[in-house]
């Protein structure tokens, strides 16, 4: 008895009481990550200068048709070899960054972009420019869905600011490179000293990322990523695998549709526009040229530093861009500069609303675990809008002359936009 009244004295056994779990996290939290705002801008600046480099030859291409001995066809697919090989590297590699450390792969996207923008410089042939370009377009690849990846665990909980950033890096990149190769062709030898600078510039970014980024920080994991917006963190979670996911699956096509149409107009910006643009001009200045080929560019990047928001953003801005469109098609009949400008101008606003509204709403609604690769699915069909219907225009261009092959290319385009802003107004109520 007197052992039985101890067993039944002793208190039960017990386990520490565990919280719900629906109160505990999945995943630990994230350690304090180093230097974070200096890597926020460090990697802008790694995006923002490898599209520079890449967009460098817009207002040297009449002088590099004269050199390379070519026209208007050869000018696309010096273009469009850049664009391919930067659509096959986003298909190819497009979950590197949700894999490979980040600081690893951008290291490698810079050196290599840095040796290909120094070829272009020496190219005696049209085929070494076009492989030089190509080898660009794998560097850019493979940068940008580590860039936005990169960016999306420096800012947790803000997918807005971080895809606002992209687009301000590669937009205004993509910007800045025809003017700062109109300019820099002011220096030196013109078809040389801009690829030397800026693959100076783009290899002295190297040492710089080594020294402020921990390597082991870049190393893609889910722990810090979680956002607000985004669904269950869990890689076994609803979304996580890419299926069962039909609000991703609607957001990622309206972005891809948008993000097509606006490159097959910054692929015109990039590469016929400056000889079409001096035309009107009448100027064979390289930094004027650069410059009103960059308005389109530069209007669409500074859009991105405005925080918009509503579902007004995509039908508006589509069908601004429609309208500016149809200004460029008259813009030469007009004869005006001024004309140009705005119309080149409102076109670059249109298009950089639309596609904030587009890639911002793509980006949020998808899986953390699949933030980078998606990115890069994105860029994947956008990039195919400035090398198929550029390539057209070129061969265009050569049979019916410049000029008409504008017209038809820019009322095509307007077509396209406002066919594009019906379905997504009808799709916002």
């Amino acid at each position: 008895m007197r052992a039985t009244a101890s067993a039944t004295a002793r208190p039960p056994l017990s386990t520490p009481s565990a919280p719900p779990p629906t109160q505990a996290p999945y995943f630990p939290a994230p350690p304090a990550l180093h230097r974070p705002r200096a890597r926020v801008a460090l990697t802008s600046l790694a995006l923002f200068a490898l599209l520079v480099s890449a967009n460098l030859s817009t207002p040297l291409f009449p002088l590099l048709e004269a050199q390379l001995n070519t026209g208007s066809l050869g000018i696309s697919i010096a273009f469009s070899s850049y664009v391919l090989s930067l659509i096959v590297g986003l298909t190819l590699f497009r979950r590197v960054a949700d894999r490979v450390n980040r600081r690893t792969v951008l290291i490698a996207a810079l050196a290599a972009a840095a040796l290909a923008t120094a070829a272009l410089a020496f190219a005696p042939t049209l085929g070494w420019f076009c492989v030089a370009r190509a080898v660009q377009g794998i560097a850019v690849a493979c940068a940008t869905g580590t860039g936005s990846g990169a960016l999306r665990v420096l800012l947790p909980g803000r997918p807005a600011l971080v895809g606002r950033l992209t687009l301000l890096a590669t937009s205004g990149g993509v910007a800045a490179g025809p003017v700062a190769g109109g300019l820099l062709s002011l220096v030196g030898v013109p078809l040389q000293t801009p690829y030397l600078v800026v693959a100076v510039v783009l290899a002295a970014l190297v040492p710089v990322i080594i020294a402020v980024a921990p390597h082991d920080e870049c190393t893609p994991r889910l722990a810090g990523i979680a956002l607000a917006d985004a669904p269950d963190p869990r890689p076994d979670a609803p979304g996580a695998n890419g299926r069962n996911d039909p609000a991703a699956a609607r957001a990622f096509r309206i972005a891809a549709a948008t993000g097509f149409l606006s490159f097959m107009v910054f692929g015109f910006c990039l590469s016929l526009a400056p000889s079409h643009f001096a035309t009107i001009a009448g100027t064979d200045s390289r930094v004027v040229i650069g410059v009103l080929a960059a308005v389109t560019l530069a209007s669409s990047a500074l859009v991105q530093l405005v925080p918009l928001s509503g579902t007004w953003r995509l039908p508006v801005g589509l069908s601004a861009l429609a309208v500016a469109l149809i200004g460029i098609a008259a813009a030469g009949g007009v004869g005006a500069v001024w004309f140009l400008v705005i119309a080149s101008a409102l076109a670059g606003v249109g298009q950089g609303i639309a596609f904030q509204a587009a890639f911002t709403a793509a980006t949020a609604a998808v899986h953390p675990l699949r933030h980078a690769s998606t990115v890069s699915a994105v860029y994947t069909v956008t990039y195919l809008g400035s090398a198929v219907p550029v390539i057209a225009l070129g061969a265009m261009a050569e049979q019916f002359g410049l000029s008409q092959a504008v017209v038809v290319f820019a009322l095509v385009a307007a077509a396209m936009s406002l066919a594009l802003a019906c379905v997504s107004a009808r799709r916002s109520h």
